[in-house]
């Protein structure tokens, strides 16, 4: 359940992609946030970097060091550290004994990395060409995460989306001449990722809900209204917290901009920041930015409206339709 005043604690944060590595010195963090183009890496295989990681700094080994006892490159150890390459399974192996880890986390780890591995739905035959490359890693974090922060100053999240309103906003953004079969696969696509959200047992979804993408809206008055009235419905569902920012409301803290913040079980990842763009996405575990933007998400959280008051003010513009 989802409280009011209630979120799920985050772990520390990391470095997703790319860390600077001292031989014989602490680790010092060096920033690189990369767009997902070929290199998507997965909830499950972040999990596995983040406990190599663990593992090796555990034994005092640099990233160098470790890569000259395990025959293969520092940025090979880099990239299996963040998840952005998948660690082969004979590497894991070979690193969980250099490493010295217990039967159990080696037990753990090599189940995380076969189900990685395993095939998931969206790879199936009927959504190729809809899954995008930066989908497959929000995918694996939607899948992953205990609790999903999200803020969308331009339009109502994807989670939240009615299907003609998922629609209207997916032809807005596809190019001229796009067929409405093409259309039509990418708001299947996008309903499937709510009914698999909604058929998790625990996930909660807190959804700062900027009034401005309620009042210019997409598509005609009836999907807003259609859009308007489904929100009313989220509102008293335990799992969604929807807290409105409120369009008339001066100075709000709403430079942020597009922000999603997937939130795990304190052992399984850190929080992960990841910011969706027209064909890319960007995702950052670093520790200073990731704190910086989850303190941000709060500020704006405590200056908009309680749930109840949301609620109320969703009846009142749907009211208006």
């Amino acid at each position: 359940m989802l409280h009011d005043g209630g979120r799920v604690q985050p772990g520390a944060a990391a470095t997703v992609f790319t860390r600077g590595d001292q031989v014989g010195a602490q680790p010092q963090a060096r920033r690189q946030v990369r767009q997902l183009h070929n290199a998507v890496p997965k909830a499950q295989h972040m999990v596995v970097g983040r406990e190599l990681r663990r593992l090796r700094e555990a034994q005092k080994l640099s990233q160098l060091e470790a890569a000259t006892q395990l025959g293969v490159s520092k940025y090979i150890i880099c990239r299996n550290e963040t998840g952005e390459t998948p660690c082969r399974p004979d590497v894991l192996r070979k690193a969980l004994q250099v490493y010295r880890a217990t039967p159990e986390e080696e037990a753990h780890l090599l189940e995380v990395l076969d189900n990685a591995h395993r095939r998931r739905w969206w790879q199936e035959p009927e959504w190729r060409g809809v899954a995008k490359q930066k989908l497959h890693t929000l995918v694996t974090l939607e899948e992953s995460a205990k609790l999903i922060r999200v803020y969308d100053r331009d339009r109502v999240p994807g989670m939240l989306q009615t299907p003609d309103y998922a629609r209207a906003v997916i032809r807005v953004g596809m190019p001229p001449g796009a067929s409405e079969e093409e259309i039509e696969k990418r708001v299947q696509f996008r309903l499937e990722r709510q009914a698999r959200f909604l058929g998790s047992e625990s996930a909660c979804y807190l959804c700062l809900l900027d009034e401005v993408t309620l009042i210019r809206g997409f598509g005609s008055k009836e999907v807003m209204r259609g859009q308007l009235g489904h929100l009313v419905e989220l509102a008293d569902d335990p799992r969604f917290g929807l807290h409105l920012v409120e369009l008339s409301r001066l100075n709000l803290p709403t430079g942020i901009g597009q922000t999603m913040l997937f939130d795990f079980e304190e052992k399984l990842l850190p929080t992960v920041l990841y910011e969706g763009l027209h064909e890319n996405g960007l995702v950052c575990q670093e520790a200073d930015e990731v704190d910086q933007r989850s303190k941000s998400f709060d500020r704006l959280r405590n200056v908009s409206l309680s749930k109840k008051r949301t609620k109320q003010r969703l009846l009142d513009l749907l009211a208006k339709q």
